[in-house]
């Protein structure tokens, strides 16, 4: 039992200090739990989780949904709605830049940021008729590329 606590309270000093140095050794402030991805490599994240492509020093991070104003399945709409996508990228120890990216051709579903190319796959659940959709139920996918949103992947 002993030493079971010292070997979590030598785990929690490691990840301390690796957080302390983190930032001096290139690593993005993106949280020790963020999912690690490949460039071009699609992936989900709940709101307030975020990736880490590995290779880019890349980070990408889920705000939430401030607006989702989508056709709910079962209704009949003259417009098919949108929904804003808010998220924050980093690269290294820089300062987080924010985006917000769209379902519909209303705004952008992609984002450029340096390099990169940062675009909105999917937007999960859809919104269904009298059923409110909280942000801990969003899943946003997303695809991080080379290139600018316009030059293409």
């Amino acid at each position: 039992m002993a030493e079971k606590a010292g070997t979590q309270m030598a785990g929690r000093a490691l990840l301390a200090f690796g957080t302390l140095l983190g930032p001096g050794i290139g690593a993005t402030d993106a949280p020790p739990e963020a999912r690690k991805v490949a460039l071009a490599e699609s992936f989900g994240l709940r709101v307030g989780e975020s990736a880490l492509v590995e290779a880019e020093a890349l980070g990408l991070g889920f705000q939430g949904v401030p607006t989702d104003s989508r056709c709910p399945k079962g209704e009949k709409c003259i417009w098919e709605g949108d929904a804003a996508v808010q998220v924050w990228v980093q690269r290294g120890s820089q300062a987080r830049e924010q985006r917000e990216l769209h379902t519909s051709a209303r705004g952008p579903a992609d984002a450029g940021f340096e390099s990169w190319s940062i675009r909105l796959v999917a937007l999960d659940p859809y919104p269904v008729s009298g059923r409110a959709i909280r942000q801990a139920d969003y899943v946003a996918t997303f695809e991080v590329t080379r290139g600018s949103p316009a030059e293409g992947p």
